[in-house]
């Protein structure tokens, strides 16, 4: 038997990871399509104060829910880690990794946007060139390998299992199958800038995006009901 505690503190993670999805899907549709297309995003530096609320937002969001993933991870793959340990433990290492890099990420956002912003407006024409070079180097995941192909295979691994082992209902875990896709299409639309064009990918991406807090906030409130 697990510790409660494991599940309880696994299920306001999870809750917790689903808000921080809707207001990073919220800043996201607003923010100017040119500083949120992938690969080819415009540096922020440029249009950093005429967006600064929804940057910031954005990236704190981002930051919040992946530490609470930390703590979400665990709980999660308890529920389904006697159906096979293996694929358990090590998707989870790949998705611990995919948010602990998110985390960096967007740590390195809130701290040297902003600084790096205001050199851009006071900068001369060759320190404005080099900082608005189109794309994000400056992260160390930047076509998402970790955060959405890591991440998605633990989401697609805990789903299988859950629905063969029948510990979620089955409704939460067709959600988590098919959020893993959702995960794998905005891989895919990264890595292949053509696909961004796709009329299939922005439909998959963007029902994964409301479906993401529904699946993490379902999952919230299935850990925090689990007893010992």
């Amino acid at each position: 038997m697990k510790d409660s505690s494991l599940y309880k503190l696994g299920g306001f993670a999870s809750i917790i990871v689903g808000i921080s999805y809707v207001v990073t899907g919220i800043t996201t549709v607003l923010l100017p399509p040119n500083l949120t297309g992938v690969p080819n995003a415009q540096s922020p530096f440029m249009y950093f104060e005429a967006n600064r609320g929804l940057l910031m937002t954005n990236y704190w969001a981002f930051t919040i829910g992946a530490i609470f993933a930390l703590a979400m991870i665990p709980a999660v793959s308890a529920t389904v880690q006697h159906l096979g340990e293996g694929w358990v433990r090590w998707t989870a290492s790949l998705a611990t990794l995919g948010f602990a890099v998110a985390i960096l990420d967007n740590y390195w956002a809130i701290v040297e946007t902003p600084a790096r912003a205001a050199i851009y407006a006071s900068g001369t024409e060759a320190i404005r060139s080099a900082l608005s070079i189109p794309g994000e180097p400056q992260v160390l995941d930047v076509q998402g390998w970790l955060a959405n192909g890591g991440v998605g295979v633990w989401v697609l691994v805990i789903g299988l299992l859950a629905l063969r082992g029948k510990v979620f209902p089955k409704g939460l875990a067709y959600l988590w199958i098919f959020g893993a896709f959702a995960y794998f299409m905005a891989l895919a639309a990264s890595v292949v800038s053509d696909l961004n064009l796709s009329g299939v990918v922005i439909a998959v991406s963007g029902i994964g995006a409301v479906l993401a807090p529904i699946g993490y906030g379902w999952m919230g409130i299935h850990l925090w009901r689990l007893e010992n």
